[in-house]
């Protein structure tokens, strides 16, 4: 990664991961790749950066970054699942054996951080748990929040609705919250006051750019195996359009998975090949081989992180029109949102790959989305923090 200029006078920043998993290859999402990237690129520009992470995240792929591990019943403590609006089922109840792990883990990360307050200028928190918001408030310094998700869960939006309420000025002590897109922010809307809309950015260095597809075509999907990414509905749209299909991503959901995806795969072994989880190295030298990549996401994308990395690749995104993506992707110029569900009509934009120039799928990230813009943004948003403190 090239060094970035120093925007403002060096900070010692706290940041606290997703306790769901440790940070490291391969991510369990986009949220854990954002964060890897902005601890890095934040410590080039000068800054003292300390991570508090999940046991068994990898200091090696932290340069610069003080990575503080905390102990997680990782038993317990698991990604949240998503019902597909396909499948839509009652809610199971929380266990609680459950809730007590999520508490005590993040129990253990604000006791380590608050050790270290004293040198901790800010704290700025990845995590979508409710205790990651409630215990926060203890923390002895400025506390900002990145919402990776959309307001789905009502405890939490609850919990946000009293720590930050909509259309009130801001309060001292109160935590800042951001989201990662305007369709992001709008589902908090009328629960709690959203400060800042800032983007994710990708090192545009590191991503290879395939100016033309590999010889061998193929489609591409990158992603968690689970109902709510639309993996079913890639598969039916790359047969549709009669294009191969590369699946890369890790098992979310097992049952899912099993019931569902692998019965597919087994009937057309040719055309449909899943290769597991990958770094992230391969996983874009995949995208930069595709013809196309497709996200046909069931929920709305809180960002859409798989469509900017696609398009830095210089592969065009063939996907649904909501959420985030609406933001990623510029219609007609660098891929096709299609109403959800529309197989064929996706199919049909699958088929015509040739006509977006992928070139301009790669200057669209870079002129957006790349990761200088976005710490810069999150160096005017610590000096905000502390200006108000």
């Amino acid at each position: 990664m090239d060094e970035l200029p120093l925007a403002s006078a060096p900070l010692d920043i706290a940041l606290l991961a997703p306790l769901v998993s440790p940070i490291r290859q391969p991510y369990l999402g986009g949220a854990q790749a954002l964060l890897r990237d902005l601890a890095v690129a934040l410590a080039a520009r000068g800054h003292a950066v300390s991570l508090y992470a999940a046991q068994g995240s990898d200091p090696a792929a932290l340069p610069g970054v003080s990575l503080t591990e905390i102990e997680v019943d990782s038993a317990r403590v698991r990604p949240t699942d998503f019902a597909s609006p396909r499948d839509a089922a009652p809610t199971a109840p929380i266990d609680p054996a459950v809730e007590q792990a999520v508490e005590q883990a993040f129990e253990r990360a604000f006791s380590r951080i608050a050790a270290h307050a004293r040198r901790h200028d800010i704290l700025h928190a990845h995590a979508y748990d409710e205790p990651a918001f409630r215990l926060a408030q203890m923390a002895p310094i400025p506390v900002a929040h990145t919402l990776h998700m959309a307001a789905l869960d009502p405890i939490i939006t609850a919990t946000l609705a009293t720590l930050a309420p909509a259309h009130l000025p801001r309060a001292p002590r109160k935590p800042w919250l951001v989201t990662v897109s305007q369709a992001c922010a709008a589902t908090y809307h009328d629960a709690c006051r959203i400060d800042a809309v800032i983007y994710n950015g990708l090192d545009l260095a590191a991503i290879p750019f395939g100016p033309t597809p590999a010889p061998n075509t193929y489609a591409l999907f990158a992603g968690r195996i689970t109902p709510e990414k639309g993996v079913e509905d890639a598969i039916q749209i790359a047969l549709a359009a009669g294009m191969r299909l590369m699946l890369v991503g890790g098992v979310y959901d097992q049952r899912y998975n099993t019931e569902r995806i692998q019965p597919l795969l087994a009937g057309r072994p040719d055309q449909l090949v899943y290769v597991g989880a990958q770094p992230r190295e391969e996983v874009w030298r995949l995208m930069a081989g595709a013809a196309v990549v497709l996200v046909p996401s069931l929920w709305d994308e809180p960002f859409g992180l798989v469509a900017c990395e696609a398009q830095a690749a210089g592969a065009p995104v063939i996907g649904y029109d909501s959420g985030g993506l609406r933001e990623v992707i510029a219609q007609g110029e660098t891929g096709a949102l299609v109403t959800r569900g529309r197989i064929a009509e996706a199919a049909s934009a699958t088929q015509a790959y040739s006509r977006y120039d992928r070139l301009a799928c790669r200057r669209r990230i870079a002129t957006r989305f790349s990761l200088q813009a976005t710490v810069t943004a999150y160096e005017h948003l610590y000096q905000r923090m502390l200006t108000a403190a």
